[in-house]
């Protein structure tokens, strides 16, 4: 904005009035999965051989039990081709097992193998303790909160992937 004495501030430094990042929460949520995704990835998923992507597929798939490569897109919030070829791969070293869908051939369905259960109780172990340093310094209390109202949010993100939005 340039201000009345007709000459424009050039001092970058200083922030825009408008989203603040340290307030902001989609990018404070962004920020924190971006830094527990690369923790995930740098300490448990290189370990076995997985990328990201593969390490939460079978996350779900360990937790929710046999799904469709739709559901499982939607789950992580990545489109159904990503999510294809990360099975494909999964499927290739034996941790997944697809089955097609009897009333229509065009569904599949996936689900871990003996292979895949070892290494999704592998996973899990390592995400329980990660949850549990992440949350040390809240209360029980907070950690119950702090759950039930990221439930709220994942609905409304969910609605809102659902709605028409102006560009």
């Amino acid at each position: 904005m340039i201000p009345s004495n007709g000459v424009a501030d050039t001092d970058l430094s200083k922030p825009e009035s408008g989203m603040h990042l340290d307030s902001h929460v989609p990018a404070l949520l962004v920020i924190l999965g971006s830094k527990m995704g690369a923790h995930a990835t740098r300490h448990s998923a290189r370990k076995f051989g997985l990328d990201l992507t593969e390490w939460r597929i079978v996350q779900i798939l360990g937790s929710e039990g046999r799904s469709s490569i739709i559901n499982i897109a939607d789950t992580i919030g990545i489109d159904r081709g990503g999510a294809s070829r990360s099975i494909a791969r999964l499927e290739d070293r034996g941790f997944i097992a697809r089955h097609g869908d009897t009333s229509d051939r065009r569904k599949s369905f996936v689900d871990l193998t003996e292979d895949g259960r070892e290494l999704f109780h592998d996973i899990s172990q390592f995400a329980l303790v990660r949850e549990e340093r992440l949350l040390r310094r809240l209360k029980p209390s907070e950690r119950s909160q702090l759950r039930r109202l990221l439930s709220v949010l994942i609905e409304e993100a969910d609605q809102m992937m659902k709605e028409e939005w102006p560009a």
